[in-house]
């Protein structure tokens, strides 16, 4: 098994920043960006999981599209 290694968020395309008690979020202005985002969150949820963290109901990586067209990317 190949250990994990934090990845880094993109900062292209990105409206805005928002931080919570167990989880924060990335909204980015463009979907394929807000992709990248999803595919880091997901490894660095991993590597905090295996640490013994957890996200409460939140699900890094999920990402929600705005109706002004933003997108939304849980992150952990």
């Amino acid at each position: 098994m190949s250990k994990r290694t934090w990845m880094t968020y993109p900062e292209t395309d990105l409206v805005s920043t928002r931080s919570g008690i167990k989880v924060g979020w990335r909204t980015y202005s463009n979907l394929e960006t807000a992709k990248e985002c999803s595919v880091a969150a997901e490894n660095n949820a991993w590597i905090q999981w295996e640490a013994g963290y957890d996200f409460g109901y939140q699900s890094p990586g999920y990402i929600h599209a705005h109706s002004d067209g933003t997108f939304e990317v849980v992150i952990p």
